[in-house]
């Protein structure tokens, strides 16, 4: 029967391609500790744990007081920069992969998060004193720089042609399974008063040490090995350095493709070689060739960062305490792991139907489903009350705030409606569409300058999320977001192409500017004469 030879087909390419996805499965293990930070952040710097709660009398934490049993007041701003500590160690690490990426390799990259992963995470809940935890978060955040900006280059280069897509996209999948499971862990360790939060931390150490020694035994990409080479010997691949390179990125074609011989992979090789030469020549692109595409990086700043000023990043960080503003309370971190569960499944459906519906399609959808869901919960923070007599709302503790029964529900109904119309859009193609729209010349550079953007932009709403709230009010705040997930409907309509069905040179030549295209041009035409 029909359907009998497709499971047998794919079956038979699961097997053949067991190596690349068990390889993906490690590289993207550094997707799902940034998803991991992200879902315990809510629960980690809230009442009951890392801060006092409601009408605490007993004695409270300083900055460098110790003791494992402490918590603290913090003011708005300090939470803030707390929740934004893993951010500002990225935005670093991010910094030092556009300078140096292409010296480092892939894999020794994705190494270098593993290891910063589990230092982080150890030393901000093994320390006994505020300012180490927060050393301990700007640790784990470097990590993140690292593993974000290697993931997608390194699982694009290792997967072929008939899977690319949709592994690039499923580490977005990897990234809100982090989230989920940052939500379930919090949940679970906030029965543990003032001391919870740091089982929550810990827990992400078993999941780096899995990946630092899990990608220790794969090999370096073959088209960056290939890459090496061919800067290595000008084009000739004559040199005992290239040579080796070369023997190098056949043996890790043969993991990847499990080959059982190197003539099983020499035509592959043999094609890197010959398009590498072709697309960027003999010399390293320079740092600022980078901004010599001005439309693929507006295409691609522009989408990471209103993917984060529409509210995302902030309702992640914060979602128990929002949920605590709807009037749950202590069940706050309960319902946050369904906000979880509701955004994998969304992510599911995007990452399976992406190459079906287009990425234009996709955003569509998602953001306007955004809009209607910003719009609803604005709305429904109107009404939000302080149940202490005589106190403003502004002024309120969050466990005596409450909503009407309805409002409360449609603020839940309008945050699931949120995140899946996030991860319907912004969240998977965004990234894909990164990886696809700069060229090969200087895609690690632009990558880097988008990465940057990303985070730069993440930590600005994450630093003023409380800031902003007290100021406008959550009300306030949220119909902000839905004014820019309205600009985001017109960026995308009038800016963001339509990349379903093309090969990346085709997008390269579609959206390269006049001077871009002599750049290519030249690199092309002097690779070409360097090997003849």
């Amino acid at each position: 029967p029909f359907w009998l030879c497709v499971v047998f087909s794919c079956a038979a390419i699961m097997a053949d391609l067991r190596n690349v996805y068990t390889a993906f499965a490690f590289i993207a293990l550094g997707g799902l500790l940034f998803g991991y930070i992200i879902g315990i952040n809510g629960n980690v710097v809230t009442t009951g744990q890392l801060l006092c709660p409601d009408h605490y009398t007993g004695k409270v934490g300083t900055f460098s007081s110790v003791g494992y049993h402490q918590c603290y007041e913090l003011d708005d701003l300090q939470k803030g920069f707390l929740s934004s500590l893993n951010l500002i160690g990225a935005c670093i690490s991010s910094l030092f992969c556009f300078r140096y990426a292409d010296q480092l390799g892939r894999k020794l990259e994705v190494q270098i998060a593993g290891v910063l992963y589990c230092a982080g995470s150890l030393i901000a809940a093994a320390s006994p004193v505020l300012w180490g935890t927060y050393i301990g978060f700007a640790i784990y955040g470097l990590g993140i720089g690292f593993a974000m900006h290697a993931a997608p280059v390194f699982i694009a280069e290792i997967s072929p042609a008939e899977v690319r897509g949709f592994l690039v996209s499923a580490k977005e999948l990897v990234i809100v399974v982090g989230i989920f499971f940052g939500f379930l862990f919090g949940f679970i360790f906030s029965k543990v008063d003032t001391t919870g939060w740091r089982f929550m931390v810990l827990i992400s150490a078993a999941f780096a040490l899995m990946q630092t020694i899990g990608v220790s035994s794969i090999p370096q990409s073959p088209r960056y090995l290939v890459l090496r080479a061919v800067r290595e010997e000008g084009g000739l691949l004559a040199g005992q350095a290239s040579d080796r390179l070369i023997a190098e990125a056949r043996t890790a074609l043969q993991f990847f493709r499990r080959a059982g011989t190197p003539e099983g992979v020499e035509g592959e090789l043999q094609t890197l070689r010959e398009e590498i030469s072709a697309a960027v020549g003999t010399t390293a692109a320079k740092w600022s060739d980078a901004f010599r595409y001005p439309r693929p990086l507006v295409i691609g700043c522009g989408l990471v960062f209103l993917q984060q000023v529409t509210g995302q990043p902030s309702v992640l960080y914060f979602a128990t305490n929002i949920l605590k503003y709807a009037g749950f309370g202590s069940a706050a971190a309960l319902s946050s792991v369904w906000v979880g569960l509701v955004k994998l499944l969304a992510t599911g459906v995007c990452v399976f139907r992406v190459d079906q519906y287009g990425r234009r399609l996709l955003l569509f959808v998602g953001i306007s489903m955004m809009i209607v869901a910003l719009a609803l919960i604005a709305t429904a923070f109107v009404f939000r009350d302080c149940t202490s007599p005589g106190v403003a709302v502004k002024d309120c503790k969050a466990s005596d705030i409450s909503l009407p029964r309805g409002w409360a529900v449609a603020t839940v109904a309008g945050l699931m409606v949120y995140v899946s119309g996030y991860q319907v859009g912004f969240g998977p193609i965004s990234w894909l569409m990164i990886s696809e729209v700069f060229p090969l010349q200087v895609r690690g550079s632009a990558m880097s300058v988008a990465a940057i953007v990303n985070f730069g932009s993440n930590i600005l709403m994450t630093l003023l999320q409380e800031v902003l709230q007290r100021v406008f009010t959550a009300a306030g705040v949220f119909y902000g977001y839905t004014a820019f997930a309205i600009l985001s409907l017109v960026f995308v309509a009038t800016i963001v192409p339509e990349t379903k069905g093309k090969t990346l040179e085709e997008i390269e030549r579609m959206l390269a500017g006049k001077r871009a295209r002599r750049v290519l041009g030249g690199s092309g035409a002097a690779s070409t004469a360097a090997a003849a």
